[in-house]
């Protein structure tokens, strides 16, 4: 029996169900670390997010600016079209604050997965976690592509 090759599409999807299946596990961890108090070493760390944020708010400011600005293309291209640059820059800023948040709890998570596997690799609580990592995708897929639905109101 022949097995049908997934599309490059359909992979691109799996993968990023994947991982962020994986990513939300591990900040649900983090949360976890952080609610028993075992988050020794976070000092040592934040830096390390620091990087991951500033990266992110550079290189959302830097897509924002290609897709939104005034000199990019599409309708409104004629007149300076595209948002102005309050709203780029807002943008950037979510995403770095996005990530940071992310990164950290993440980076706790795992941290305290490997201090302490007893307490989180063999619970079913590990489980519950992944069910709600992709709960959590599921959910941010369909609000990054319904986003405008609400920005706009009822139309």
């Amino acid at each position: 029996m022949d097995v049908p090759v997934p599309s490059s599409r359909r992979t691109r999807a799996m993968l990023a169900v994947g991982a962020s299946t994986v990513l939300l596990t591990a900040c649900f961890v983090g949360v976890l670390a952080l609610v028993r108090g075992e988050i020794a070493g976070f000092g040592d760390r934040l830096p390390i997010y620091a990087v991951a944020m500033g990266v992110a708010f550079v290189g959302a400011l830097l897509r924002a600016e290609q897709r939104y600005g005034p000199d990019a293309p599409g309708p409104g291209a004629a007149d300076g079209g595209g948002f102005g640059g309050g709203a780029i820059l807002t943008t950037a800023l979510g995403v770095a604050v996005a990530t940071v948040v992310l990164v950290s709890f993440a980076g706790e998570g795992v941290v305290y997965a490997v201090q302490s596997p007893g307490e989180v690799l063999t619970s079913t609580l590990l489980l519950y976690f992944v069910a709600a990592g992709l709960i959590a995708t599921g959910l941010g897929y369909w609000g990054l592509r319904h986003w405008r639905e609400f920005a706009t109101g009822p139309s």
